[in-house]
């Protein structure tokens, strides 16, 4: 009996320590603001990452927002949200937030990013989203 207990407890704590390798691979999803007007781009080119509002003319054409397991970081979620943007066709993304949270929601790493075209388009109205 107590074998059995030893070889029951043994494979439930290898259970537990394979949770890790099971997790959810980190996802993203995108809500258009405005056509963005440009074709997209290959999934892995070079789309620049900021962290606050650029200085030069930019259209705000999308929201990203990317997830991940709780054992999820930043250099997890990050590459899914970059291709979700190269996707769009935008030339950056502006970080809004990037942490780990627990809500009622979602538990694990979350990203929420604004995709952005440079310059205007003169075939889309300006309006009071464009930044100068």
């Amino acid at each position: 009996m107590l074998a059995r207990w030893v070889v029951l407890t043994g494979t439930l704590a290898l259970g537990v320590g394979c949770a890790k390798a099971l997790q959810i691979p980190p996802q993203a999803t995108y809500t258009e603001i405005q056509a963005s007007g440009v074709a997209a781009k290959p999934p892995n080119c070079d789309i620049k990452v900021l962290r606050h509002e650029p200085l030069t003319e930019y259209r705000k054409v999308g929201i990203i927002e990317g997830t991940g397991s709780v054992y999820a970081s930043e250099e997890d979620v990050l590459p899914v949200v970059k291709r979700k943007a190269c996707e769009t066709g935008a030339d950056a993304i502006i970080i809004l937030a990037s942490k780990s949270q627990t809500t009622e929601n979602l538990v694990g790493y979350y990203i929420n990013a604004v995709a952005i075209v440079y310059g205007k388009n003169s075939n889309i109205p300006i309006g009071p989203h464009i930044s100068h």
